[in-house]
């Protein structure tokens, strides 16, 4: 081997060995800095403390940090806070990591079927129709395409295999229904 050849191996086995085993973050590396989602109640917002890397599911959340690298708190303009919790939930489960995508059409009317993480179908079945309503549209809303996926297959659930009346009858806002009632009361 030439004298060339040798300086240039040890500086090879130099530069491998100077390396730390510890885990190194770079220029990206931002696994535990912290943002703050605020909900859109005018009067008294919720606040829900986030990992950066869970928030960056989230496309709208992404392109504020595009404009304003320094931001710490995000407006959630669209979303009220009880849904605005339901999310940030939602985010923290999956903590940056894009679930599995939910196969279409959906073949059967068993979430747990449906989504690969039991979690998340325990997370949406939980919910009422109407707040599972809320939840996709503060999803699009925030473009969060994993949880607005979710939330469109159990409403695709609720209706597969349902004859027209009774989709009608399954999507009805239950708010109007007892609006209804209550006017049907007030005439007899």
């Amino acid at each position: 081997m030439s004298n060339t050849e040798e300086k240039i191996q040890k500086t090879e086995e130099t530069t491998v060995d100077d390396v730390d085993d510890d885990e190194q973050g770079g220029l990206d590396d931002d696994s535990d800095e912290k943002l703050t989602l605020v909900s859109s109640e005018e009067n008294n917002p919720k606040k829900f403390e986030i990992s950066k890397k869970a928030a960056l599911m989230c496309n709208l959340v992404k392109s504020i940090l595009e404009g304003d690298t320094q931001a710490k708190e995000i407006p959630i303009k669209k979303v009220r806070g009880d849904i605005l919790e339901l999310i940030v939930e939602y985010l923290k489960h999956h903590n940056g990591k894009k679930p599995e995508d939910i196969a279409k059409p959906i073949r059967s009317v068993k979430m747990e079927r449906i989504v690969a993480d039991k979690w998340d179908a325990d997370y949406i079945n939980k919910m009422s129709k109407k707040t599972i309503f809320q939840v996709i549209l503060g999803a699009n809303y925030m473009d969060l395409p994993s949880l607005l996926h979710l939330g469109c297959a159990k409403i695709a659930t609720l209706i597969k295999g349902k004859s027209p009346e009774e989709i009608k009858n399954i999507l009805a806002d239950d708010s109007k229904d007892a609006q209804n009632v209550d006017e049907n009361k007030e005439d007899n």
